[in-house]
């Protein structure tokens, strides 16, 4: 079985790089036909929005972080339903898997996880050894918490049950203020980018409706260079937004 990515880090399969490449440079049309009206610039712009793939890693990371929490969280609350309910250690974690593939599907995330973590089990690697692998890679606190303190109890040889059960609470309860902190954002992130998308609205009702109002803009000196520095300070606009935005949780 091979080993899984990091998760703090995003690989864009071919589809996805091409399919963000096409939506920079058609974001690069739209500029163009909005602010200038000249087809010289969009060959300037164009390969600038093909690198559109390289900037989006960056967020695409961070939601595949946001979701692999809130899915790590009803991974814990399995895990200690299943010590509670008398299972194994080794047989809460295979159960905890059957759970999840259930509830999200063998292909998400976490399911591949946790079939990763029961297959090196059964190959006689360490549960914590299996559990500090995922952390490391998941980039989450909580899952680095939680294998740090299940770690340290299997070596004390402490009531790992009971502690793990109870940590399993706390850190369940930490994933769900960050869920409602999630859930807010979103909301919050559709507004700005709906707030981004009116002044290019309002261009265009400008120019379908009165096609001669911003003919100086596009046909002289003077008017070019006032569109290159609005449609600058429209996308620095629009980056700090998103920088207000970017809450790291």
């Amino acid at each position: 079985m091979l080993a899984l990515p990091r998760y703090d880090r995003y690989q864009l399969s071919v589809q996805e790089f091409l399919r963000y490449a096409l939506t920079g440079i058609g974001c690069a049309a739209v500029f163009t036909s909005l602010f200038f009206q000249n087809a010289l610039v969009f060959f300037v712009l164009s390969p600038i929005g093909a690198f559109y793939p390289f900037l989006i890693r960056k967020k695409l990371a961070k939601k595949q972080l946001e979701k692999l929490l809130l899915q790590w969280k009803e991974a814990i609350i399995s895990i200690s339903v299943s010590l509670s309910a008398g299972y194994s250690v080794e047989n809460a974690f295979a159960q905890t898997w059957k759970d999840l593939c259930q509830r999200f599907g063998e292909d998400q995330a976490i399911s591949r996880e946790f079939g990763y973590m029961v297959h090196q089990i059964g190959m006689n690697v360490p549960i914590e050894r299996a559990l500090q692998d995922f952390a490391d890679r998941s980039g989450l606190d909580e899952v680095r918490s939680f294998s740090d303190i299940f770690g340290i109890s299997k070596r004390s040889g402490a009531d790992l049950v009971r502690i793990i059960s109870e940590t399993g609470e706390v850190i369940a309860s930490r994933v769900e203020v960050k869920e409602e902190i999630i859930t807010m954002m979103t909301a919050v992130r559709l507004e700005g980018k709906i707030m981004n998308v009116v002044p290019l609205g309002i261009l265009a009702y400008i120019n379908l409706s009165s096609p001669h109002f911003f003919y100086p803009m596009y046909h002289t000196v003077a008017g070019r260079i006032v569109m290159a520095v609005s449609l600058i300070a429209y996308l620095g606009i629009c980056w700090y937004s998103g920088k207000l935005m970017d809450i790291e949780l």
